[in-house]
């Protein structure tokens, strides 16, 4: 995708250093250095927003381009002379005239060059004695590098305890255990299910519990050193008793039942037949919904 949004750049690039007074001997500005350019400038203003609440950096999304049809056009132009010069066919090149009409539409695009604007996500962090708090921001510039607007995207709270936990759902890293591995094509795929629940929450006030309860399961994936959802849920409805401050003893462990509608799961129930302190036995169900959240516990005695 790199490769893909640098050839994109070609026309907007060449027409940048035509229309700027460049010595001979000027340095030339590649993608990267923009790049990194504009990165600073988010950092600096973010910095500067969020001073004396311990800001910090975690990472940038890829460079988006708004730009006119006049360089979408201008760019269609050169990427049709690279494919002649990738095939070494000058002759073709030629031909095709090309070559003439690259002039015209550079000229077109001239004119509509302060209308190109760049658009970067930037996330970051700031902390308190308890927590972080995890924010999403839009930074959009102009054709010159300078910084037009920023915009809040969403936030929320991760509690300290839970930070490395946080970092390695964010960036994809091995949790299960303590140990430094690389994460399983398991871990990633259990990652990348509950961002995607993340993204639908974005707005929505469900969002903040619903990355606590995430945290919460990564933590019980890493003790119990699984990511079986058989293994997660009992794990979940004990700390559910142990929250009820309940002196139990847990006597069988249902199956795990899924609960579908077409192609899509809608929830997970298990039972679990348990006795309490007078040696009554109960039997409690569990529902949870797909990502293990407990939404209903129905308990009966045998």
């Amino acid at each position: 995708m790199y490769k893909a949004l640098r050839i994109s750049l070609i026309g907007l690039t060449v027409l940048i250093l035509f229309s700027c007074d460049v010595s001979n001997h000027a340095p030339i500005t590649t993608f990267k250095d923009q790049t990194e350019k504009l990165h600073a400038i988010i950092e600096k203003t973010s910095a500067e927003q969020f001073a004396n609440q311990n800001y910090q950096s975690l990472s940038f999304s890829e460079l988006k381009v708004y730009k006119p049809e006049a360089f979408v056009q201008l760019d269609s132009m050169y990427r049709i002379k690279k494919e002649y010069l990738d095939n070494n066919d000058l002759r073709g090149l030629k031909q095709s005239g090309i070559e003439d009409l690259i002039p015209g539409y550079r000229a077109a695009a001239q004119e509509k060059i302060h209308e190109v604007q760049y658009e970067i996500e930037h996330l970051f962090q700031t902390s308190t004695a308890d927590s972080i708090k995890v924010y999403h921001s839009f930074f959009l510039f102009d054709y010159k590098d300078s910084l037009i607007s920023v915009t809040p995207f969403y936030n929320f709270r991760i509690a300290n305890e839970h930070k490395d936990l946080y970092y390695a759902y964010q960036f994809d890293y091995h949790f299960v255990t303590n140990r430094d591995l690389i994460a399983s094509t398991a871990e990633l795929e259990f990652l990348n299910f509950f961002k995607q629940r993340e993204v639908q929450l974005i707005g929505e006030a469900e969002l903040q519990s619903f990355m606590d309860h995430t945290m919460k399961v990564m933590e019980t994936a890493r003790k119990v050193q699984t990511m079986d959802f058989r293994q997660l849920s009992r794990s979940l409805a004990i700390n559910h008793f142990k929250s009820s401050n309940k002196e139990i003893v847990i006597e069988q462990f249902g199956t795990l039942y899924v609960i579908e509608e077409g192609d899509f799961i809608q929830a997970y129930e298990l039972t679990i037949e348990w006795t309490d302190e007078q040696k009554i036995m109960n039997t409690s169900t569990f529902t949870f919904s797909p990502y293990l959240e407990i939404i209903n516990v129905e308990t009966n005695i045998k």
